[in-house]
């Protein structure tokens, strides 16, 4: 069975060192060393607005082929930096949170997570709303979640119209803005579900923050078309394109008024903002990546570690489907001795020991690419039970039977770069070269051409 220490003193991800909080044995809590935050050309802002979005149910980033951009925990010690150093700092996120299926329960960590960091609010886009209102009801209580939801509502969700801040020199107010439009892949009947607000009635929103000293922050679900309309006609201060996986790194203007796109896990964008009144005087942006750089966060790790374990189990528990009759790499090696002897060579026959080594053993996101099978009837169970089926075998690329092969009208069929890709994504493998790669796992005596590959491993 896979053993998970949920308070270990030591916690390797992406090859760093960090204390965790107090176990059960009484260890104190060392807090985080946070890093200098670099100064904004303006000088001291009158509020500092942090946003993210798009996160997709990201908790914490792969790291398997190197350290990626990324994660809770590195995003709680960016997060934890700026508000050591900007103490007037507000921190939304822009929606998109969930992962694509709704209901999955990373989702219910992602908001627990977020609940740690501290988040001001979070915005309810499509992704959180295709849950269902009851569901969503139920994950946004059970986490005491700021949910924030301008323009859609859904019976016995409770949320804000609007999230608001009140510094020294500044009050901002964030408003959301998600049309119809925007629930493109949620079915017709949960739409038919939720109530939408027109934009007349969010104007008036604005209105009346503005009328009550804020600064208004709008932030919409809306392509690049239909984010310039709704610039140039909103009375928000400041615009903000969310329903997006991209961020960019500069800010730009709609008839003056400035205009910011987040979105994706990679990404913190910061906004620096002096304040006249209800009105922005001047406005500075920047978009930090979540880099190894800022501090570990290890109450997020914790998180993270207690998701694995539960997801894990759900994975373990779940009806098996039937798959390949998975055989182990050693199996097949009785016949190709050559290519057996090759496969030993190459990463992929230590594919499970890379997990093992940065303690992501209990998340079937990882499971999956790192072993044969994992899911399926005759696949890799647990380490303890089926440690013949560790690894990248041949079969996770050679997708057939062993029975198969020993017919006398097999042909086999090529090994190219879509089954590479489905472990070797742009998320996982960002720098991954299939032509480069490839050489690496031939078997022995095959050719090289991607359309005659049959051995590859």
């Amino acid at each position: 069975m896979v053993r998970y220490c949920l308070l270990a003193a030591l916690v390797l991800v992406s090859g760093c060192r960090t204390q965790l909080p107090p176990s059960a044995d009484g260890r104190k809590e060392v807090p985080l060393k946070l890093v200098n935050v670099r100064a904004f050309k303006m000088g001291q802002p009158d509020a500092v607005l942090m946003l993210t979005g798009g996160s997709g149910g990201l908790l914490e980033v792969c790291n398997c082929s190197g350290p990626m951009p990324g994660g809770l925990s590195r995003r709680s010690g960016l997060v934890q930096s700026y508000r050591k150093t900007f103490t007037d700092t507000m921190l939304v996120d822009a929606g998109d949170t969930f992962w694509i299926e709704p209901t999955d329960i990373r989702n219910e960590y992602m908001l627990r997570g977020y609940g740690q960091i501290g988040y001001d609010a979070v915005v309810l886009g499509d992704q959180e709303w295709a849950a269902g209102p009851k569901r969503l009801s139920e994950i946004l209580t059970e986490n005491n979640t700021p949910a924030l939801s301008t323009s859609v509502s859904g019976a016995g969700v409770v949320t804000a119209k609007a999230a608001r801040r009140e510094f020294a020199n500044a009050k901002i107010a964030v408003v959301s803005d998600i049309s119809r439009e925007a629930f493109h892949f949620v079915p017709k009947s949960l739409v038919g579900k939720l109530q939408f607000s027109e934009p007349a009635e969010i104007n008036q929103q604005i209105d009346e923050l503005k009328s009550q000293g804020y600064i208004v922050v709008l932030i919409a679900h809306a392509g690049e078309k239909s984010i310039e309309k709704i610039a140039s006609s909103t009375k928000a201060d400041l615009v903000v394109q969310g329903h997006t996986t991209r961020t960019n790194k500069k800010l730009t203007r709609v008839n003056g008024k400035p205009v910011i796109k987040v979105g994706g896990y990679e990404y913190v964008g910061v906004v620096a903002i002096k304040a006249d009144g209800n009105k922005i005087s001047d406005v500075e942006y920047r978009a930090e990546l979540v880099s190894t750089s800022w501090p570990l966060d290890g109450k997020l790790l914790l998180t993270y570690q207690a998701y694995a374990h539960e997801a894990m189990m759900k994975a373990l528990d779940a009806e098996r489907t039937t798959g390949l009759d998975y055989q182990s790499s050693a199996s097949c090696g009785q016949c190709h001795k050559k290519e057996y002897a090759n496969w030993k060579k190459t990463a992929h026959s230590k594919a499970y020991a890379t997990l093992q080594k940065v303690k992501r053993t209990g998340d079937p996101s990882c499971v999956m690419c790192h072993t044969s099978g994992f899911g399926t009837k005759k696949g890799f169970y647990t380490y303890a039970k089926t440690r013949h089926l560790a690894n990248v075998n041949c079969q996770n690329c050679h997708r057939f039977n062993a029975a198969e092969h020993r017919k006398k009208d097999f042909t086999i069929e090529p090994v190219g770069r879509e089954i590479c890709q489905t472990c070797h994504t742009p998320v996982t493998d960002p720098k991954f070269e299939f032509k480069a790669k490839r050489k690496k796992i031939l078997c022995s005596g095959h050719p090289g051409s991607e359309s005659d590959t049959p051995s590859a491993h």
